[in-house]
Formats: C-alpha cells, structure tokens, sequence
C-alpha cells in the first residue's frame, strides 16, 4: 500500500506541473486525478480559434503494482519525468504496447 501511495504523490506532482506551463491563445490543460480508482490525467479544454478542444493529453492509471500508461501526448513524454522524480522505470509499462504484461496484471 505504500507503494501505491508513493505512486500516487508522484503521478500527482508530475501532472500537476504540467499545469503550469499553459499555450497561449489555446486550450487550458488541466490535472484530472482521482486516488480512488488510480487514474490520473492531463485534459486539454476549450477553444482554439474557432474549435472548441476537449482532448486528453494524458492518461496513466495504476494497476497491480505498475503504472501503466495509456496515452501520452506530451512533447517530451512524461514517462522520463516520473522516473526523474523517483518511479522506478520497471514499474512502468506502455498499455498499447505491453499486452502480455496487461493480461498478466489484469488478472492478478
């Protein structure tokens, strides 16, 4: 459990610093992230030019002792950033790329 709680800060804090940085005359990114149920996104919201925006950025969620990440659409990829602030990179997968380890930690 104090894994996931780890897991759970830094998800937190690696998301909610890329709120900071907003584009100008675009979409706000905002933090989505829910301890319940381990899920954790960046959502960009609302209008550029004449379109309204309503995307995710980035979704990772917590699953049997690993972070596995859904989509990842930030310029640098986030995955770097949660090992720099103390993830350890085998605790993190890929969803779209993993499906032996996703069949495995689904069924655990």
């Amino acid at each position: 459990m104090d894994q996931q709680i780890n897991f759970d800060d830094l998800l937190t804090q690696v998301i909610g610093n890329e709120t900071q940085y907003q584009p100008l005359g675009g979409p706000e990114i905002v933090s989505v992230c829910d301890h319940q149920t381990g899920q954790y996104m960046l959502v960009a919201v609302g209008w550029q030019k004449d379109r309204h925006i309503n995307q995710i950025v980035f979704h990772a969620r917590l699953l049997n002792g690993l972070v596995v990440i859904e989509t990842d659409n930030t310029e640098e990829g986030l995955k770097n950033e949660l090992v720099e602030a103390g993830l350890p990179a085998s605790q993190i997968v890929f969803g779209t790329q993993h499906r032996p380890i996703m069949a495995e930690a689904m069924a655990a």
